[in-house]
């Protein structure tokens, strides 16, 4: 539609850059559309030099992104449809992970499912005493990105990591801290001071050098894993048509407690 706002806004100053998850009205959920132009939009800042960083964050205050669109999920319960949205979810997040420069996620109010999952593929995460961030696939029905998975497990350990995958809940601003899944937190009115004031100085450090000890890290703590197997893979695209997917899903939309038969 002619004039309507994107769905993610680009800031720009000298050295660094921002992209704005702009969905307040649903707390930034991220719509298939947002994760097909994530790639994109990392594409088109690295074509300039001078950026040094970029910074994720969500619009409105109240979420850095609330999940995936779940107006969108129906359609998945079609394999040819669940994978290709699993192409447009794996591209977005790798163009994060593999991004050369540093991607840093200032996180306020909720980062659950699919903001969880692109706020553990950015560098650093820098929350504000509100945030709460939660993978709640289980509570749906829905399948877990195994490479999104792995990234769970090199910042919080596999023990944490199940935990937060089987319960589903969401973890506050100091659990999230203490587990190693936030670098930081501060208060909400100082969230973004702080942000800008460490990109600055990561911005005024060798980029080269900042460079490779991004790959080296990245190759120990993620390239270093095998690669999961195909048929780990493919449960991601088949928990989709799963008649648990189908409940969970009515469920969340009734407002009422699911019943999974593990079908």
């Amino acid at each position: 539609m002619q004039g309507q706002a994107p769905e993610i806004l680009v800031e720009e100053s000298e050295t660094y850059a921002r992209l704005i998850f702009n969905r307040p009205h649903v707390r930034n959920a991220i719509s298939s559309r947002m994760w097909a132009d994530l790639p994109r939009l990392v594409r088109r800042l690295l074509r300039q030099r001078s950026i040094r960083a970029i910074v994720l964050s969500g619009a409105g205050g109240k979420a850095f992104a609330s999940g995936a669109d779940i107006s969108e999920l129906p359609r998945f319960t079609d394999p040819k449809a669940a994978r290709a949205y699993e192409t447009l979810v794996v591209r977005a997040l790798d163009s994060l992970v593999r991004c050369p420069i540093p991607v840093i996620a200032m996180i306020q109010g909720y980062a659950m499912g699919g903001g969880c999952h692109i706020a553990v593929a950015c560098d650093l995460r820098l929350a504000g005493e509100s945030a709460h961030l939660g993978i709640p696939a289980a509570k749906l029905g829905a399948a877990v990105n195994p490479g999104a998975a792995t990234r769970l497990v090199s910042l919080v350990g596999p023990a944490v990591a199940k935990e937060i995958l089987f319960s589903g809940q969401p973890l506050d601003a100091p659990r999230a801290l203490r587990v190693g899944l936030v670098n930081h937190v501060v208060a909400d009115a100082e969230l973004e001071g702080f942000t800008i004031s460490l990109v600055r100085q990561i911005g005024a450090n060798a980029p080269l050098t900042i460079r490779h000890a991004k790959q080296a890290v990245n190759w120990i703590a993620i390239e270093g894993h095998r690669r999961p197997p195909r048929g780990i893979q493919e449960h991601f695209v088949k928990g989709f048509s799963s008649r648990d997917f189908k409940e969970g899903l009515e469920a969340f939309l009734a407002r009422r407690p699911p019943k999974f038969q593990g079908r």
